[in-house]
């Protein structure tokens, strides 16, 4: 099995944002390129341009949001049962309590 480790549990498309005594600022993630800085004002209108610029960029960058609901399960379906008790002998001979 091969998998890679994230460096960071944010999605490609986040925007980081950070604050100095003065100044409000974003850092747009750009592909193939050094990320983009924007500086505002850290006045209300200030922060309303960067929160405006921050949605913007996700609605091109991630497009809309993809909600899934998950099936639902009904009460006499043991399919969950038998697989974790399958799953719990076979952990349980590996180790040698069972035969």
């Amino acid at each position: 099995m091969s998998a890679e480790y994230a460096t960071s549990g944010k999605p490609r498309w986040a925007v980081t944002a950070w604050v100095d005594h003065r100044n409000v600022f974003i850092e747009l993630p750009v592909r193939d390129q050094a990320p983009f800085i924007m500086k505002f004002l850290k006045t209300p209108e200030g922060l309303r341009e960067a929160l405006q610029k921050m949605m913007d960029y996700h609605v091109v960058e991630a497009g809309p949001p993809v909600y899934q609901i998950p099936p639902r399960l009904t009460p006499n379906e043991p399919v969950l049962v038998t697989n974790r008790k399958a799953l719990a002998r076979a952990i349980l001979r590996k180790h040698g309590i069972l035969p």
